[in-house]
Parts: C-alpha cells; structure tokens; sequence
C-alpha cells in the first residue's frame, strides 16, 4: 500500500486479503545512515515492541549493518531494551513468534566496516536471546559468505529468497 512515505526508511505496509496477511515495515531507530528522515518516523525496535498487544503475530528483526561503526558496549545496552521488551511480550502472548535475522556478510575488511566486528555482534545477540523460549535466530549468515554472488551488506535476489524460504519455514512449517 502506499503510505506516501520515502522506501529507504518507511514505515511501508503489504496487505494480502487471500489470506489475512498484513506486512508492516520500518527501520530501526538511530544510529542510521540515510540522509533524510522525519524524525517523527524513527522508532526503536524495543518501544514498537512494547507496543505490541501480541497474539498470532509473527515478529521479525535484524539489528546490525548501522551499529558496526559503534562500540560493542553499545550494542549490547541497545540490544538488552530488545530483550527485555521480546519477554514482556513473550509473557502477555506467548503465541506469538519472534524471529531474529541475523546479519550479513559485506566482504568488507577495513577499520571502519568489517565483517568480523557483524561476526561479534551476531553472537552477542544469538547469547543474549539463546534462553528466551520462543524466540528464533534465523542464522543467514553463511548464505551471503559462501555464496557464488559477492558478498553484499545488500545480498542479491537469489540470497533473498532463500532468507525468506528459511523464514515461511519457521513461520508456516506445513
């Protein structure tokens, strides 16, 4: 649908009435790197979580491309609001399914951008969650690091569909 918002940050929504199925869309609060937002259109992952009533949803996010210029430390105490937010929301609706992405290979090796500091930041997130029943680290990582495309922090259609084929198998196991 169009909700007359920019592509790069939304918020966007996809309607499919066949089968009652509402897709909504935004990035993830600052630190971003786009070079025009309304600010009112920045939210955190945490708050948009708590927002949540829960039920038969599917919650997906991935946090990691624009946090890889930033301490560890920070990502850590970014990631905990995330953590606390997906239990209060696991204990008010534990039907509903939290699924983490995590983060792409880029093939970048330099002091600003490497994949080894992601590499970091994906464990970080996979131990902070691992004991949280419901939750699921969708783990893309090899797909954009072994595969025949280049490595992109954007991974190729091919590398895509295979995320989402991963994904609907959690989502829609039959």
């Amino acid at each position: 649908m169009d909700l007359h918002t920019p592509h790069t940050g939304g918020p966007l929504m996809a309607v499919e009435l066949k089968n009652n199925i509402i897709i909504h869309w935004r990035v993830h609060g600052v630190p971003l790197r786009f070079n025009k937002m309304l600010i009112t259109d920045l939210h955190y992952i945490s708050n948009d979580i708590d927002e949540i009533a829960g039920g038969h949803h599917v919650i997906v996010f991935t946090f990691f491309a624009h946090l890889v210029f930033h301490p560890i430390t920070f990502y850590v105490y970014e990631v905990a609001k995330i953590c606390q937010s997906v239990v209060a929301l696991l204990s008010r609706a534990p039907e509903t399914t939290v699924i983490i992405k995590s983060g792409n290979t880029a093939g970048l090796k330099n002091i600003f951008q490497s994949d080894w500091h992601v590499l970091q930041l994906n464990t970080v997130m996979r131990e902070m969650f691992r004991d949280i029943e419901g939750v699921i680290f969708l783990d893309v990582w090899q797909m954009t690091s072994c595969h025949y495309l280049h490595e992109n922090i954007h991974p190729g259609p091919v590398i895509i569909a295979n995320d989402v084929d991963m994904l609907l198998s959690y989502v829609c196991p039959t």
